[in-house]
């Protein structure tokens, strides 16, 4: 019996941390989507990250195209990704929780020596939790940093 439930244990830590591994793809997903859109459109675009808070269970994902520059206000999202707040937690955010690419694919906000890093931590609520960075660098490229060692 004992065994049992310690494959069971081993099974559901190993499926909240694919869930958790899947979110993070899906982040780095819709930033290279967005940004090969707005080369496209050859008009800027952008994903603006809205955590899950009080009653809502998910956090958003909200692709903005095209988006003008400030102090213009933002525009309906053209499409949104939900993502559950079960699998990851947000730690860090870049500058307005947004990531803007120009139309040459390069990353325009936030700007120069400013971090596009998006930091999660997951799976949430579990006891032991693991951080992935995923990083947008001033070219455009988007990569996922996973930890060496997964606890």
């Amino acid at each position: 019996d004992r065994v049992l439930v310690e494959v069971g244990r081993r099974l559901s830590r190993m499926s909240r941390r694919n869930e958790f591994r899947s979110a993070a793809s899906e982040i780095q997903s819709t930033l290279l989507a967005t940004s090969m859109r707005a080369v496209q459109s050859m008009a800027p675009a952008s994903v603006l990250v809205v955590a899950a808070s009080g009653a809502s269970s998910a956090h958003q994902l909200q692709t903005i195209e095209p988006d003008p520059p400030a102090p213009t206000p933002t525009p309906n999202p053209a499409r949104t990704l939900a993502l559950s707040s079960a699998a990851l937690t947000f730690l860090t955010l870049p500058a307005a929780n947004k990531i803007t690419f120009d139309g040459n694919g390069r990353r325009i906000a936030p700007a120069g020596g400013s971090s596009a890093d998006i930091v999660v931590e997951g799976p949430a609520n579990a006891s032991i939790r693991n951080q992935i960075t995923i990083r947008t660098s001033l070219t455009g490229r988007v990569e996922v940093v996973t930890p060496a060692v997964w606890q």
